[in-house]
């Protein structure tokens, strides 16, 4: 697994974008206004605010920061894929979370959390803003609006938790592979006319750590849940059917 620091790309963000500072700082302020830590803010909240955030760039398989690290930021993601995983006691890296454009993550930072509780590794390249937490939590004390929506996000991460641990209690290996592609297409999906493509690229062995079983077991799991029909396989990427979304 690669460890490395991000590289700050300030004005080339993306090929063929703007690279004077004015229209640099307007990508930003739009990147911005997309993620869910800024839902319902004004133009100008988001204009006066953006210069606490830097914009940095992580390649797939960097490790963002590891269980144990002293917490320092907080992360906005603005495209690729993040994966949040926990280390057991008895040495089992557990997914916690498959995040993408629009997510937040890091946020045990503003809450005096001295260490890291979880791991976050790129699993798609990613471009990520990121805050120092004193200035984060500064700007979440004077924005009422942004502190709710920072407890809208604790919120439904826990409302997931509950879930995942309720079908790691009660459901059949099945089941729990159709709820969590259910998850995945409404967070992550591309509807196509035969149904919703999870635009997240998983390993087997992702999956078995997503659900709480192993790779073997999803392996042959999934095979069945292609030959019933209630998935189909597009390459490496996972088509939950129309059918299968509104049963």
């Amino acid at each position: 697994m690669i460890r490395s620091s991000a590289m700050e790309i300030y004005g080339h963000l993306f090929q063929n974008e703007p690279r004077d500072k004015a229209e640099t700082m307007e990508n930003k302020v739009w990147y911005l206004r997309q993620n869910r830590l800024f839902a319902q803010a004004t133009e100008e909240g988001v204009e006066n605010v953006e210069h606490i955030f830097t914009v940095c760039e992580y390649p797939r398989k960097t490790q963002i920061f590891d269980q144990g690290d002293p917490t320092r930021l907080v992360y906005l993601v603005k495209r690729g894929k993040v994966r949040v995983s926990r280390i057991t006691p008895d040495g089992k890296e557990v997914t916690v979370a498959i995040l993408g454009a629009g997510d937040l993550f890091g946020e045990e930072t503003l809450f005096e959390s001295p260490t890291r509780t979880t791991v976050a590794t790129v699993i798609e390249d990613a471009l990520i803003c990121t805050a120092k937490a004193e200035d984060l939590f500064g700007l979440l004390a004077r924005s009422p609006r942004l502190a709710l929506n920072v407890a809208q996000i604790l919120s439904e991460r826990l409302l997931d938790a509950n879930a995942t641990m309720e079908d790691l209690a009660y459901a059949r290996i099945p089941d729990r592979l159709m709820h969590l592609f259910s998850r995945l297409a409404a967070e992550h999906g591309t509807q196509t006319p035969d149904g919703v493509i999870v635009d997240v690229k998983l390993t087997h062995a992702d999956i078995a750590s997503l659900i709480g079983s192993t790779r073997e077991t999803v392996s042959l799991e999934l095979a069945n849940l292609v030959k019933a029909g209630r998935v189909k396989m597009d390459g490496r990427a996972i088509v939950i059917p129309n059918k299968e979304l509104l049963s």
